[in-house]
């Protein structure tokens, strides 16, 4: 197995050509890092169906009781803060895999196979809904512009709700991790350079980013002034999440450094997160809600999960069920939207209550986003992610 890729003596071509090596062989291996360390963390799969959950779960909730929206409760915040989860996992994930030779290009390749087959599809669904029931071209819809940005993932770019809610309104978030995708092989070789105190302040800035962003907001730049602005360059614009990002970068490269670290189990971390949700919502401004006043508990959970694969823990999470949940939990967070409204809007108006209807919805989200990931998703990576001409041919006989 490949340790984290660290920096290269060779210069990297510029990003354009062939592209250069996003990283080489990592120079703490001489200092002992992990032999052995396995590629895949399985416990991490399953992290990210609980956060894909927790986006299912506030979705829900604000479904059965439509007046979370006004109070925004805890359990609006849970989705927030599960999507902040992803943000982190993914730097952690993306840089954990990073392959010593692997280049810009390769990189990019792998995640378009990726993340495009799904996005474009459900896209097409919504959309096409949209049209048949004659919203997407009046005022009360987004409009084909918005929409197009959403197809082309530059929506959350601009500050308008239109825009940010245009085509399937929880793609959003794919918006900044294309923005993340796009940067990260200019990220890795610094980040990868960082001795081992620079790691920790590297993480503890990334941490001080995420906070500054409200402070500056809440105090400066919008004090008592309209939820929207807030809404959108705090949660959404793509730049403002970077730092959450680049924590999971830090944090992967702390693990692989085997920094000597106080350990917290993965339980007490995830109670510090559950139990920081509900105390914060009831005393913080919501711009703290939408990333900073999780990102701590959130990290400390992630490293701690990562540290039951590498270290050859005990982990309920990397049960072969909440692994195949992992597995689907992409297709899970973009078809639940409109899987739970289509059934929303089909069933109450025959004497279901809004309850039965998600009860009866999430079955059905499960089975559509196994469909999804069975059909569109993992076909696209196997036939994508690698050009044709480097694939292995099978072997024939004469």
């Amino acid at each position: 197995m490949h340790d984290l890729p660290g920096p290269s003596s060779r210069p990297t071509a510029t990003v354009g050509r062939v592209v250069g090596h996003i990283g080489t062989e990592d120079p703490s291996a001489k200092g002992g890092t992990r032999s052995g360390r396995p590629r895949r963390l399985p416990s991490l799969t399953g992290l990210r169906f609980t956060a894909a959950g927790g986006v299912v779960f506030t979705h829900s909730a604000l479904m059965v009781n439509p007046h979370l929206a006004r109070t925004l409760g805890p359990e609006v915040w849970v989705g927030a803060s599960s999507v902040s989860l992803f943000f982190i996992l993914s730097g952690y994930v993306l840089t954990h895999s990073a392959r010593p030779t692997d280049t810009a290009r390769a990189f990019w390749r792998r995640r378009a196979a990726k993340i495009l087959p799904n996005h474009v599809l459900t896209w097409c669904v919504v959309v096409a809904a949209l049209a048949c029931a004659g919203a997407a071209t009046t005022t009360h819809g987004s409009g084909w512009p918005a929409n197009l940005s959403s197809l082309f993932l530059v929506n959350t770019w601009v500050p308008s709700q239109r825009f940010v809610s245009a085509g399937n309104p929880v793609s959003w978030s794919l918006a900044a991790e294309g923005f993340f995708y796009l940067l990260f092989p200019l990220l890795l070789p610094w980040v990868v350079r960082l001795s081992r105190r620079g790691l920790l302040i590297g993480a503890g800035g990334a941490v001080v980013l995420v906070w500054t962003c409200p402070v500056l907001y809440e105090f400066v730049l919008n004090p008592g002034g309209p939820s929207f602005p807030g809404y959108w360059s705090l949660y959404m614009l793509p730049i403002t999440r970077l730092p959450e990002f680049v924590l999971g970068m830090m944090l992967a490269r702390i693990s692989s450094a085997e920094m000597r670290l106080p350990r917290i189990g993965v339980l007490p971390a995830a109670l510090g997160v559950i139990s920081t949700i509900v105390v914060n919502a009831a005393y913080l401004p919501h711009s703290f809600l939408y990333a900073a006043s999780t990102v701590i508990p959130l990290a400390t959970l992630v490293y701690a999960t990562a540290e039951l694969d590498l270290r050859g823990r005990k982990s309920l999470l990397r049960a072969p069920a909440l692994v195949f949940l992992g597995e689907i939990s992409y297709a899970m967070y973009l078809v639940h939207f409109t899987v739970l409204g289509v059934m929303y809007l089909s069933l109450t108006g025959h004497g279901w209550s809004n309850l039965s209807v998600v009860l009866a919805g999430l079955p059905v989200v499960l089975l559509t986003s196994w469909l999804l990931y069975a059909g569109v998703e993992r076909p696209c990576v196997r036939r994508f992610s690698v050009p044709r001409r480097a694939r292995p041919r099978a072997a024939t006989t004469p």
